[in-house]
């Protein structure tokens, strides 16, 4: 870089040379630098500074004062507070302080509340001239200028300053309304994240069942679908959430829900993407569009579009004002220098900060803990990054913190989940973590140009320089890493599905205290795809329906002369479905304050019929186990006749339940009219059995105590029989809205 000085009436001169030109290299930090020794003339002296590069040759230029002190700088108070002293310390060429000199002193720009003590100071014997500069109301720069005035007359012309007008910056700073507004303005960027994320979830609801079909075949299309279902809805944390539901519930295995896992990273990154766009402008205009939509729509899936619109909009609303909030930070020396405690700027040995590096990943990974959206954080760095408040070499290792503290939500998700969930969450965790590890490494090996190999790369592929002294593109480089680590990350673990799995079964291994739970198909975090919830509700009530079956069966085992392990089985299975009537029944009425379409709020009533009937049904149970207490406890024992009209009972009941499982696994509609004629078979069969009955009793073929607890038996069962034509009657709305 060549140096010049280039006021011809000067006599400062470069050290190195005694000239009043040089030449000097860039060092490891590409800083090159030149000492000057000023001259006896005091007054302003114009140096310039050259350099040579493939866009061709670059100017600058340096101001040197010589024989006057520039007194406060980096000058900072709060907004509508006051600087106590700014000014001049001026010296005559003897080398003795320059009293009697005039300094003028204004205000620049006309800010608002800004006012100067006094306007004119004469320097003292010290040779000081200093003023008082009350600043504006507002955050945001303030401007002053000094103007030198050298009217004494005992000194020659060549001796007196000859300074042109000397400019000071001040920053007022409103720190509370500045936390409000950049809270305010995360608010609603996170707000509209949600917003979208929910809108754009619903649309994709009704997809998701052949979404797990397609997700079962292997890992790499399990990886495309967790990339492209979160790129879908905009949430990692919603999708990573999401699979845990998925495992927990039992409908994806460990492996698959890993290869989700992984892909939700790199969909997580289209945010950052969209945001590097810079399209604030739409804002307003998404906004208002997406209102009317969400307002006017009657459509389900319209209102949802509309929500989702309104959302992107919200989301470019809250990071402009991050922006805007921040943008008069990158002139505060107090937040400069507060910056730069994170700067990972090589120092003078060429590699980035190793402490410095490893701060920002800390910071990164607790804010995105705290804010519970990594898309949130990442949108900070951008807006950081966007006013120059970060550089590239700061910017990454925040988002790779941001990458670690997203993996909490699907931790928090897992809490009380089974093994395989947890160890989703886990694979998370350490997916990210090791990521960012290694990515961490590579940032102290420069081996691309100099450059560390991971940012040089980003680097190369973005247009724009990162690295210049004014960097170019920022927002689209740190969006680019941040989608190229997880990326590369993806393809590294991709081939390590496997071991990643086994290794979360070490860890986290199956033990005997696991704790059970009487629910099999419902997962509280499905809520969030209501239509896949609504299935898993439907399995449920299908699973409850075929453990009342079992006891109706084990009921009647027990009073054809059973063992005593039966009634205690058939209790216990009795306090299951008691259970199962509860936790079904909350969740249908949790699941009903979701978005759902008509027909999906029409089935929550018909479903807690069907948990209801399916109880009562249990309920028989108990009473066919108190029968065969008072048949043996008095030796009222049921002849060969009434034995075999009780087994016939029972195979077509049989028959009923199977009709309406068969229905709701196989989309048989056609299960009502097969339960009704079959229950008009065991009328009648009760009726002929009665009848029979009576004239047993007239022949004296049969004990009356006996004959009682057989009409009991009868009405037990064929209550049990009207339990099921209720079910069987809703069945098949059941089966049409869910369209199994």
């Amino acid at each position: 870089m060549t140096f010049t000085i280039s006021s011809p009436d000067s006599d400062t001169v470069f050290v190195d040379n005694g000239a009043s030109t040089t030449v000097q290299e860039t060092d490891a930090a590409g800083i090159a630098a030149a000492n000057v020794l000023l001259g006896t003339r005091p007054g302003d002296t114009e140096i310039a500074a050259s350099v040579d590069t493939p866009k061709g040759t670059r100017f600058t230029s340096f101001r040197v004062l010589t024989g006057v002190e520039v007194v406060g700088k980096d000058l900072e108070a709060p907004a509508g507070e006051t600087i106590d002293a700014f000014g001049v310390r001026l010296t005559d060429v003897d080398g003795t302080p320059a009293q009697g000199v005039d300094v003028y002193f204004r205000v620049e720009g006309g800010e608002d509340g800004a006012s100067i003590g006094a306007t004119e100071v004469r320097t003292d014997e010290a040779g000081l001239a200093t003023t008082s500069w009350a600043l504006g109301k507002d955050t945001g720069r303030n401007f002053a200028s000094v103007t030198i005035r050298d009217r004494r007359s005992n000194l020659p012309d060549s001796q007196r300053f000859d300074v042109r007008e000397i400019e000071f910056e001040a920053m007022s700073v409103n720190k509370m309304a500045m936390a409000l507004e950049l809270f305010g303005g995360l608010a609603v960027f996170i707000f509209g994240m949600k917003l979208m994320s929910d809108g754009l979830r619903r649309m994709a609801d009704r997809r998701l069942k052949s979404i797990l079909q397609a997700m079962t075949r292997n890992r790499f299309l399990a990886t495309g679908v967790g990339a492209g279902l979160t790129a879908m809805v905009q949430s990692s944390s919603a999708v990573t959430v999401m699979t845990v539901g998925f495992v927990n519930a039992g409908l994806i295995t460990l492996t698959q829900a890993i290869g989700v896992v992984y892909g939700a990273n790199i969909g997580t990154t289209i945010t950052a993407q969209i945001i590097a766009f810079k399209l604030d402008n739409l804002a307003y205009p998404a906004i208002a569009l997406g209102l009317i939509i969400s307002t006017v729509a009657r459509r389900p899936n319209v209102k949802a579009f509309g929500e989702a619109i309104l959302g992107f909009g919200l989301l470019f609303l809250g990071m402009k004002t991050m922006s805007g909030t921040l943008k008069p930070l990158r002139h505060s020396p107090e937040f400069v220098s507060w910056f730069q405690l994170f700067d990972c700027s090589p120092g003078p040995s060429g590699i980035v900060r190793p402490g410095a590096a490893l701060m920002c990943i800390l910071v990164g990974t607790i804010a995105t803990v705290v804010v519970q959206s990594s898309s949130a954080t990442v949108g900070l760095v951008l807006a950081l990054s966007s006013q120059g408040l970060l550089t590239f070499y700061t910017a990454v290792p925040l988002v790779l913190g941001d990458n670690i503290g997203t993996t909490i939500t699907a931790v928090f998700a897992s809490i009380g989940a089974n093994r395989n969930a947890r160890r989703t969450a886990l694979a998370h965790t350490l997916f990210n973590v090791i990521g960012a590890s290694y990515m961490y490494l590579l940032l102290f090996l420069p081996f691309w140009h100099g450059q560390p190999v991971f940012l040089g790369l980003v680097d190369a592929v973005t247009p724009g320089d990162a690295f210049a002294a004014e960097p170019e593109n920022l927002m689209r480089h740190v969006a680019n890493a941040h989608t190229t680590f997880n990326l590369i990350n993806c393809s590294v673990f991709l081939f390590f599905v496997g071991p990643m799995a086994r290794l979360c079964q070490r860890i986290i291994p199956l033990t005997d205290a696991d704790r059970e739970t009487v629910l099999q198909y419902l997962e509280p975090h499905l809520l969030n795809a209501p239509s896949l919830a609504l299935e898993q509700a439907v399995k449920e009530v299908a699973y409850m329906l075929r453990r009342a079956q079992k006891s109706i069966n084990e009921g009647c085992a027990f009073f054809f002369g059973g063992p005593r392990e039966l009634e205690e089985k058939l209790l216990i299975r009795e306090d299951v479905i008691d259970r199962l009537q509860e936790e079904i029944t909350s969740y249908l009425v949790e699941l009903s304050r979701k978005p759902l379409q008509p027909s999906e709020a029409a089935l929550i009533p018909a479903l807690i019929h069907v948990v209801n009937d399916a109880e009562r049904v249990g309920d028989h149970s108990e009473n066919l186990v108190e029968l065969t207490h008072l048949a043996r406890q008095g030796n009222h024992y049921l002849s060969p006749t009434a034995l075999e009209t009780v087994q016939q009972f029972q195979d077509l009941l049989n028959q009923q339940f199977q009709a309406i499982l068969d229905s709701l696994n196989q989309a048989d509609p056609s299960v009502e009219q097969q339960v009704l004629a079959r229950e008009e078979t065991i009328t009648a069969l009760v009726q002929d059995a009665t009848e029979a009955h009576v004239q047993r009793l007239e022949r004296q073929e049969c004990k009356v105590q006996a004959g009682v607890i057989f009409l009991d038996l009868l009405a037990h069962l064929e209550r049990v029989g009207d339990h099921l034509v209720n079910i069987a009657e809703r069945t098949g709305v059941i089966v049409r809205v869910t369209g199994k």
